[in-house]
């Protein structure tokens, strides 16, 4: 019983020092005082915005997810019998409901 009370302190000292070493010796990100969307390479210290995106790409409009191709149409209106709004399916490419975990197309 002795062996085993030992085994464990010791195995939770060894977690305790490593963590401790980690917070202590690794700066966090925060530190580098870089955007939320910026990257911050350590070595250079160096705060870099993301690239732009290529001059063929053309977004979604506002109301589509990010997924959905640019040509998506408006969501329909929400029937009165469905308890959540309509979402797009890249499967179908149109959009229906969520009804207990089912895609249904509207």
């Amino acid at each position: 019983m002795r062996w085993f009370v030992r085994c464990l302190a010791a195995v939770i000292a060894v977690a305790f020092v490593s963590i401790a070493a980690a917070v202590l010796a690794t700066p966090g990100v925060s530190s580098a005082q870089c955007g939320p969307n910026m990257s911050f390479n350590p070595v250079t210290n160096v705060c870099k915005l993301p690239p732009a995106p290529p001059d063929w790409y053309t977004a979604p409009p506002a109301y589509a997810p990010s997924f959905a191709p640019p040509n998506v149409p408006p969501p329909p209106p929400t029937p009165w019998w469905a308890r959540t709004d309509p979402v797009w399916s890249n499967g179908f490419q149109r959009w229906g409901i969520v009804i207990g975990g089912v895609w249904v197309p509207l």
